[in-house]
C-alpha cells in the first residue's frame, strides 16, 4: 500500500492540477511583488541596461516587455537562463557562439518536439513536450547571449530591422507550426477514417471520470474528415499568430508611448501617470495571460494529460475572439494616449 503522500499522484491529471495549483500561488506572489514596484519606478528610466556584473531579477530594469511578457517565461525560464550563463559565463566563454547559432538550434528541437508529438505512444508525446520546454528555455537563452554580447546586459526590448530579430522571429514561429503539426499527425494517425472523434456524451462522461480517452470512443458517433481535423489545429494554430504578431505590435507601440523621454515635465508626469493607471496595468496583465509563449504553454498541459482533442472542441473560437478583442482594444487605446501626449 503507497504512503498517502504520494497516493494522490497517480495519474498524469491529478499531478498537472497539483503542480498547476503551486504555480499559480507563486505567480501570483510574484506578480504582486512585480506590480507593487511597478508603481513605484519610471520604466522610461528603469528600463535602461544593467552592469555587466548585476545579477538578474525579474523586478528590476522593467520596461513594457516585461511587463507584458508571460508568467512561465519571466518567472521561471528567463531566470534561469540568465543565471546559468552568470554562472557558467557561457557568452563570453563562447563567445563564437551567436544567438542566431541558439535560434536554429532550438528551430531542430521544435522539429524534433513536433515529430514526438506525433506519435501515438503517450510516452513518446510526453518526451516532445520536454523537448518543446528545451527548445523555449533556449529561445529565452538566446536573448541572454545577445544582450551580453552587445553590452546590453539586463535591457529587455525588441531589436528591431536587425538581422537576429528576423531570425529568431522566424524560429519562433516556426517552432509552433512544427508542434501544430506533430499534434495534427497524432490525430490522423490515431483515428482513422470509421474511429474519427468527436465530442459525444459517453466521451464527456469519460472525461469527468479522468479516464483517458483521447477523444476516442467505438460506437455511437459520427465521423469527420481529416480536413475537419485540419481545421480544429489551424484554429488553434492561427490563435498562436494573432497573438504572436498582435502581442508583438502592441508592446512596440506602448513602448513608444512610455519608454520615450519627454521633455516637457508636465508631459513626462502625465506620461508617468498614464503608464501606471488601471487601464494600462490591466491591458498589460491580459497580454501576459494570451500572448504567444502563453498559448505554447497551455497546449502543452492537455498533451502531457492526453487531453488534447477536448482542448482543441474548447478552444476553437473562444480564444480568438478574445485575442482580437483585446487588440482591438488596445489600438483604441493607444491611439488615446498618442492623443493625449501629443505623440
Amino acid at each position: 500500500m503507497s504512503p498517502f503522500g504520494f497516493s494522490v499522484f497517480r495519474d498524469a491529471k491529478t499531478c498537472c492540477i497539483f503542480i498547476g495549483l503551486i504555480l499559480l500561488t507563486y505567480y501570483l506572489i510574484m506578480d504582486i511583488i512585480l506590480f507593487m514596484r511597478f508603481k513605484t519606478v519610471d520604466i522610461v528610466e528603469d528600463s535602461k541596461a544593467g552592469a555587466q556584473d548585476e545579477l538578474y531579477s525579474p523586478f528590476t530594469h522593467l520596461s513594457v516587455k516585461a511587463l507584458m511578457n508571460d508568467h512561465t517565461s519571466q518567472y521561471i525560464i528567463s531566470p534561469s537562463a540568465e543565471y546559468f550563463d552568470t554562472i557558467t559565463q557561457f557568452s563570453t566563454r563562447f563567445s563564437f557562439i551567436t544567438p542566431n547559432i541558439i535560434s536554429f538550434t532550438h528551430l531542430f528541437l521544435g522539429f524534433l518536439s513536433g515529430k514526438f508529438v506525433a506519435s501515438e505512444n503517450l510516452h513518446d508525446r510526453r518526451v516532445g513536450v520536454v523537448i518543446f520546454h528545451i527548445r523555449t528555455w533556449l529561445d529565452a537563452f538566446d536573448g541572454v547571449v545577445f544582450r551580453s554580447q552587445s553590452g546590453t546586459h539586463l535591457q529587455f526590448q525588441s531589436v528591431r530591422a536587425t538581422l537576429g530579430y528576423y531570425v529568431d522571429t522566424t524560429c519562433d514561429a516556426l517552432g509552433g507550426v512544427f508542434l501544430c503539426f506533430g499534434i495534427l499527425f497524432y490525430l490522423w494517425k490515431r483515428f482513422d477514417k470509421p474511429e474519427l472523434p468527436t465530442w459525444t456524451k459517453a466521451q464527456e462522461a469519460a472525461s469527468k471520470t479522468g479516464l483517458l480517452t483521447n477523444g476516442h470512443t467505438t460506437s455511437g458517433r459520427e465521423t469527420y474528415s481529416k480536413k475537419y481535423l485540419f481545421w480544429k489545429v489551424f484554429c488553434y494554430g492561427l490563435c498562436l499568430a494573432c497573438a504572436g504578431k498582435f502581442w508583438d505590435l502592441t508592446v512596440g507601440d506602448f513602448k513608444e508611448i512610455f519608454q520615450t523621454p519627454l521633455k516637457d515635465p508636465k508631459l513626462s508626469m502625465l506620461q508617468f501617470e498614464l503608464c501606471h493607471s488601471t487601464t494600462t496595468v490591466i491591458l498589460f496583465y491580459l497580454w501576459r495571460i494570451v500572448e504567444g509563449q502563453a498559448l505554447l504553454q497551455y497546449i502543452l498541459i492537455p498533451i502531457i494529460i492526453d487531453k488534447i482533442w477536448e482542448f482543441l472542441n474548447y478552444t476553437q473560437y473562444i480564444l480568438l475572439f478574445i485575442i482580437v478583442g483585446l487588440y482591438l482594444i488596445c489600438l483604441l487605446y493607444i491611439r488615446h494616449l498618442r492623443t493625449t501626449l501629443g505623440l
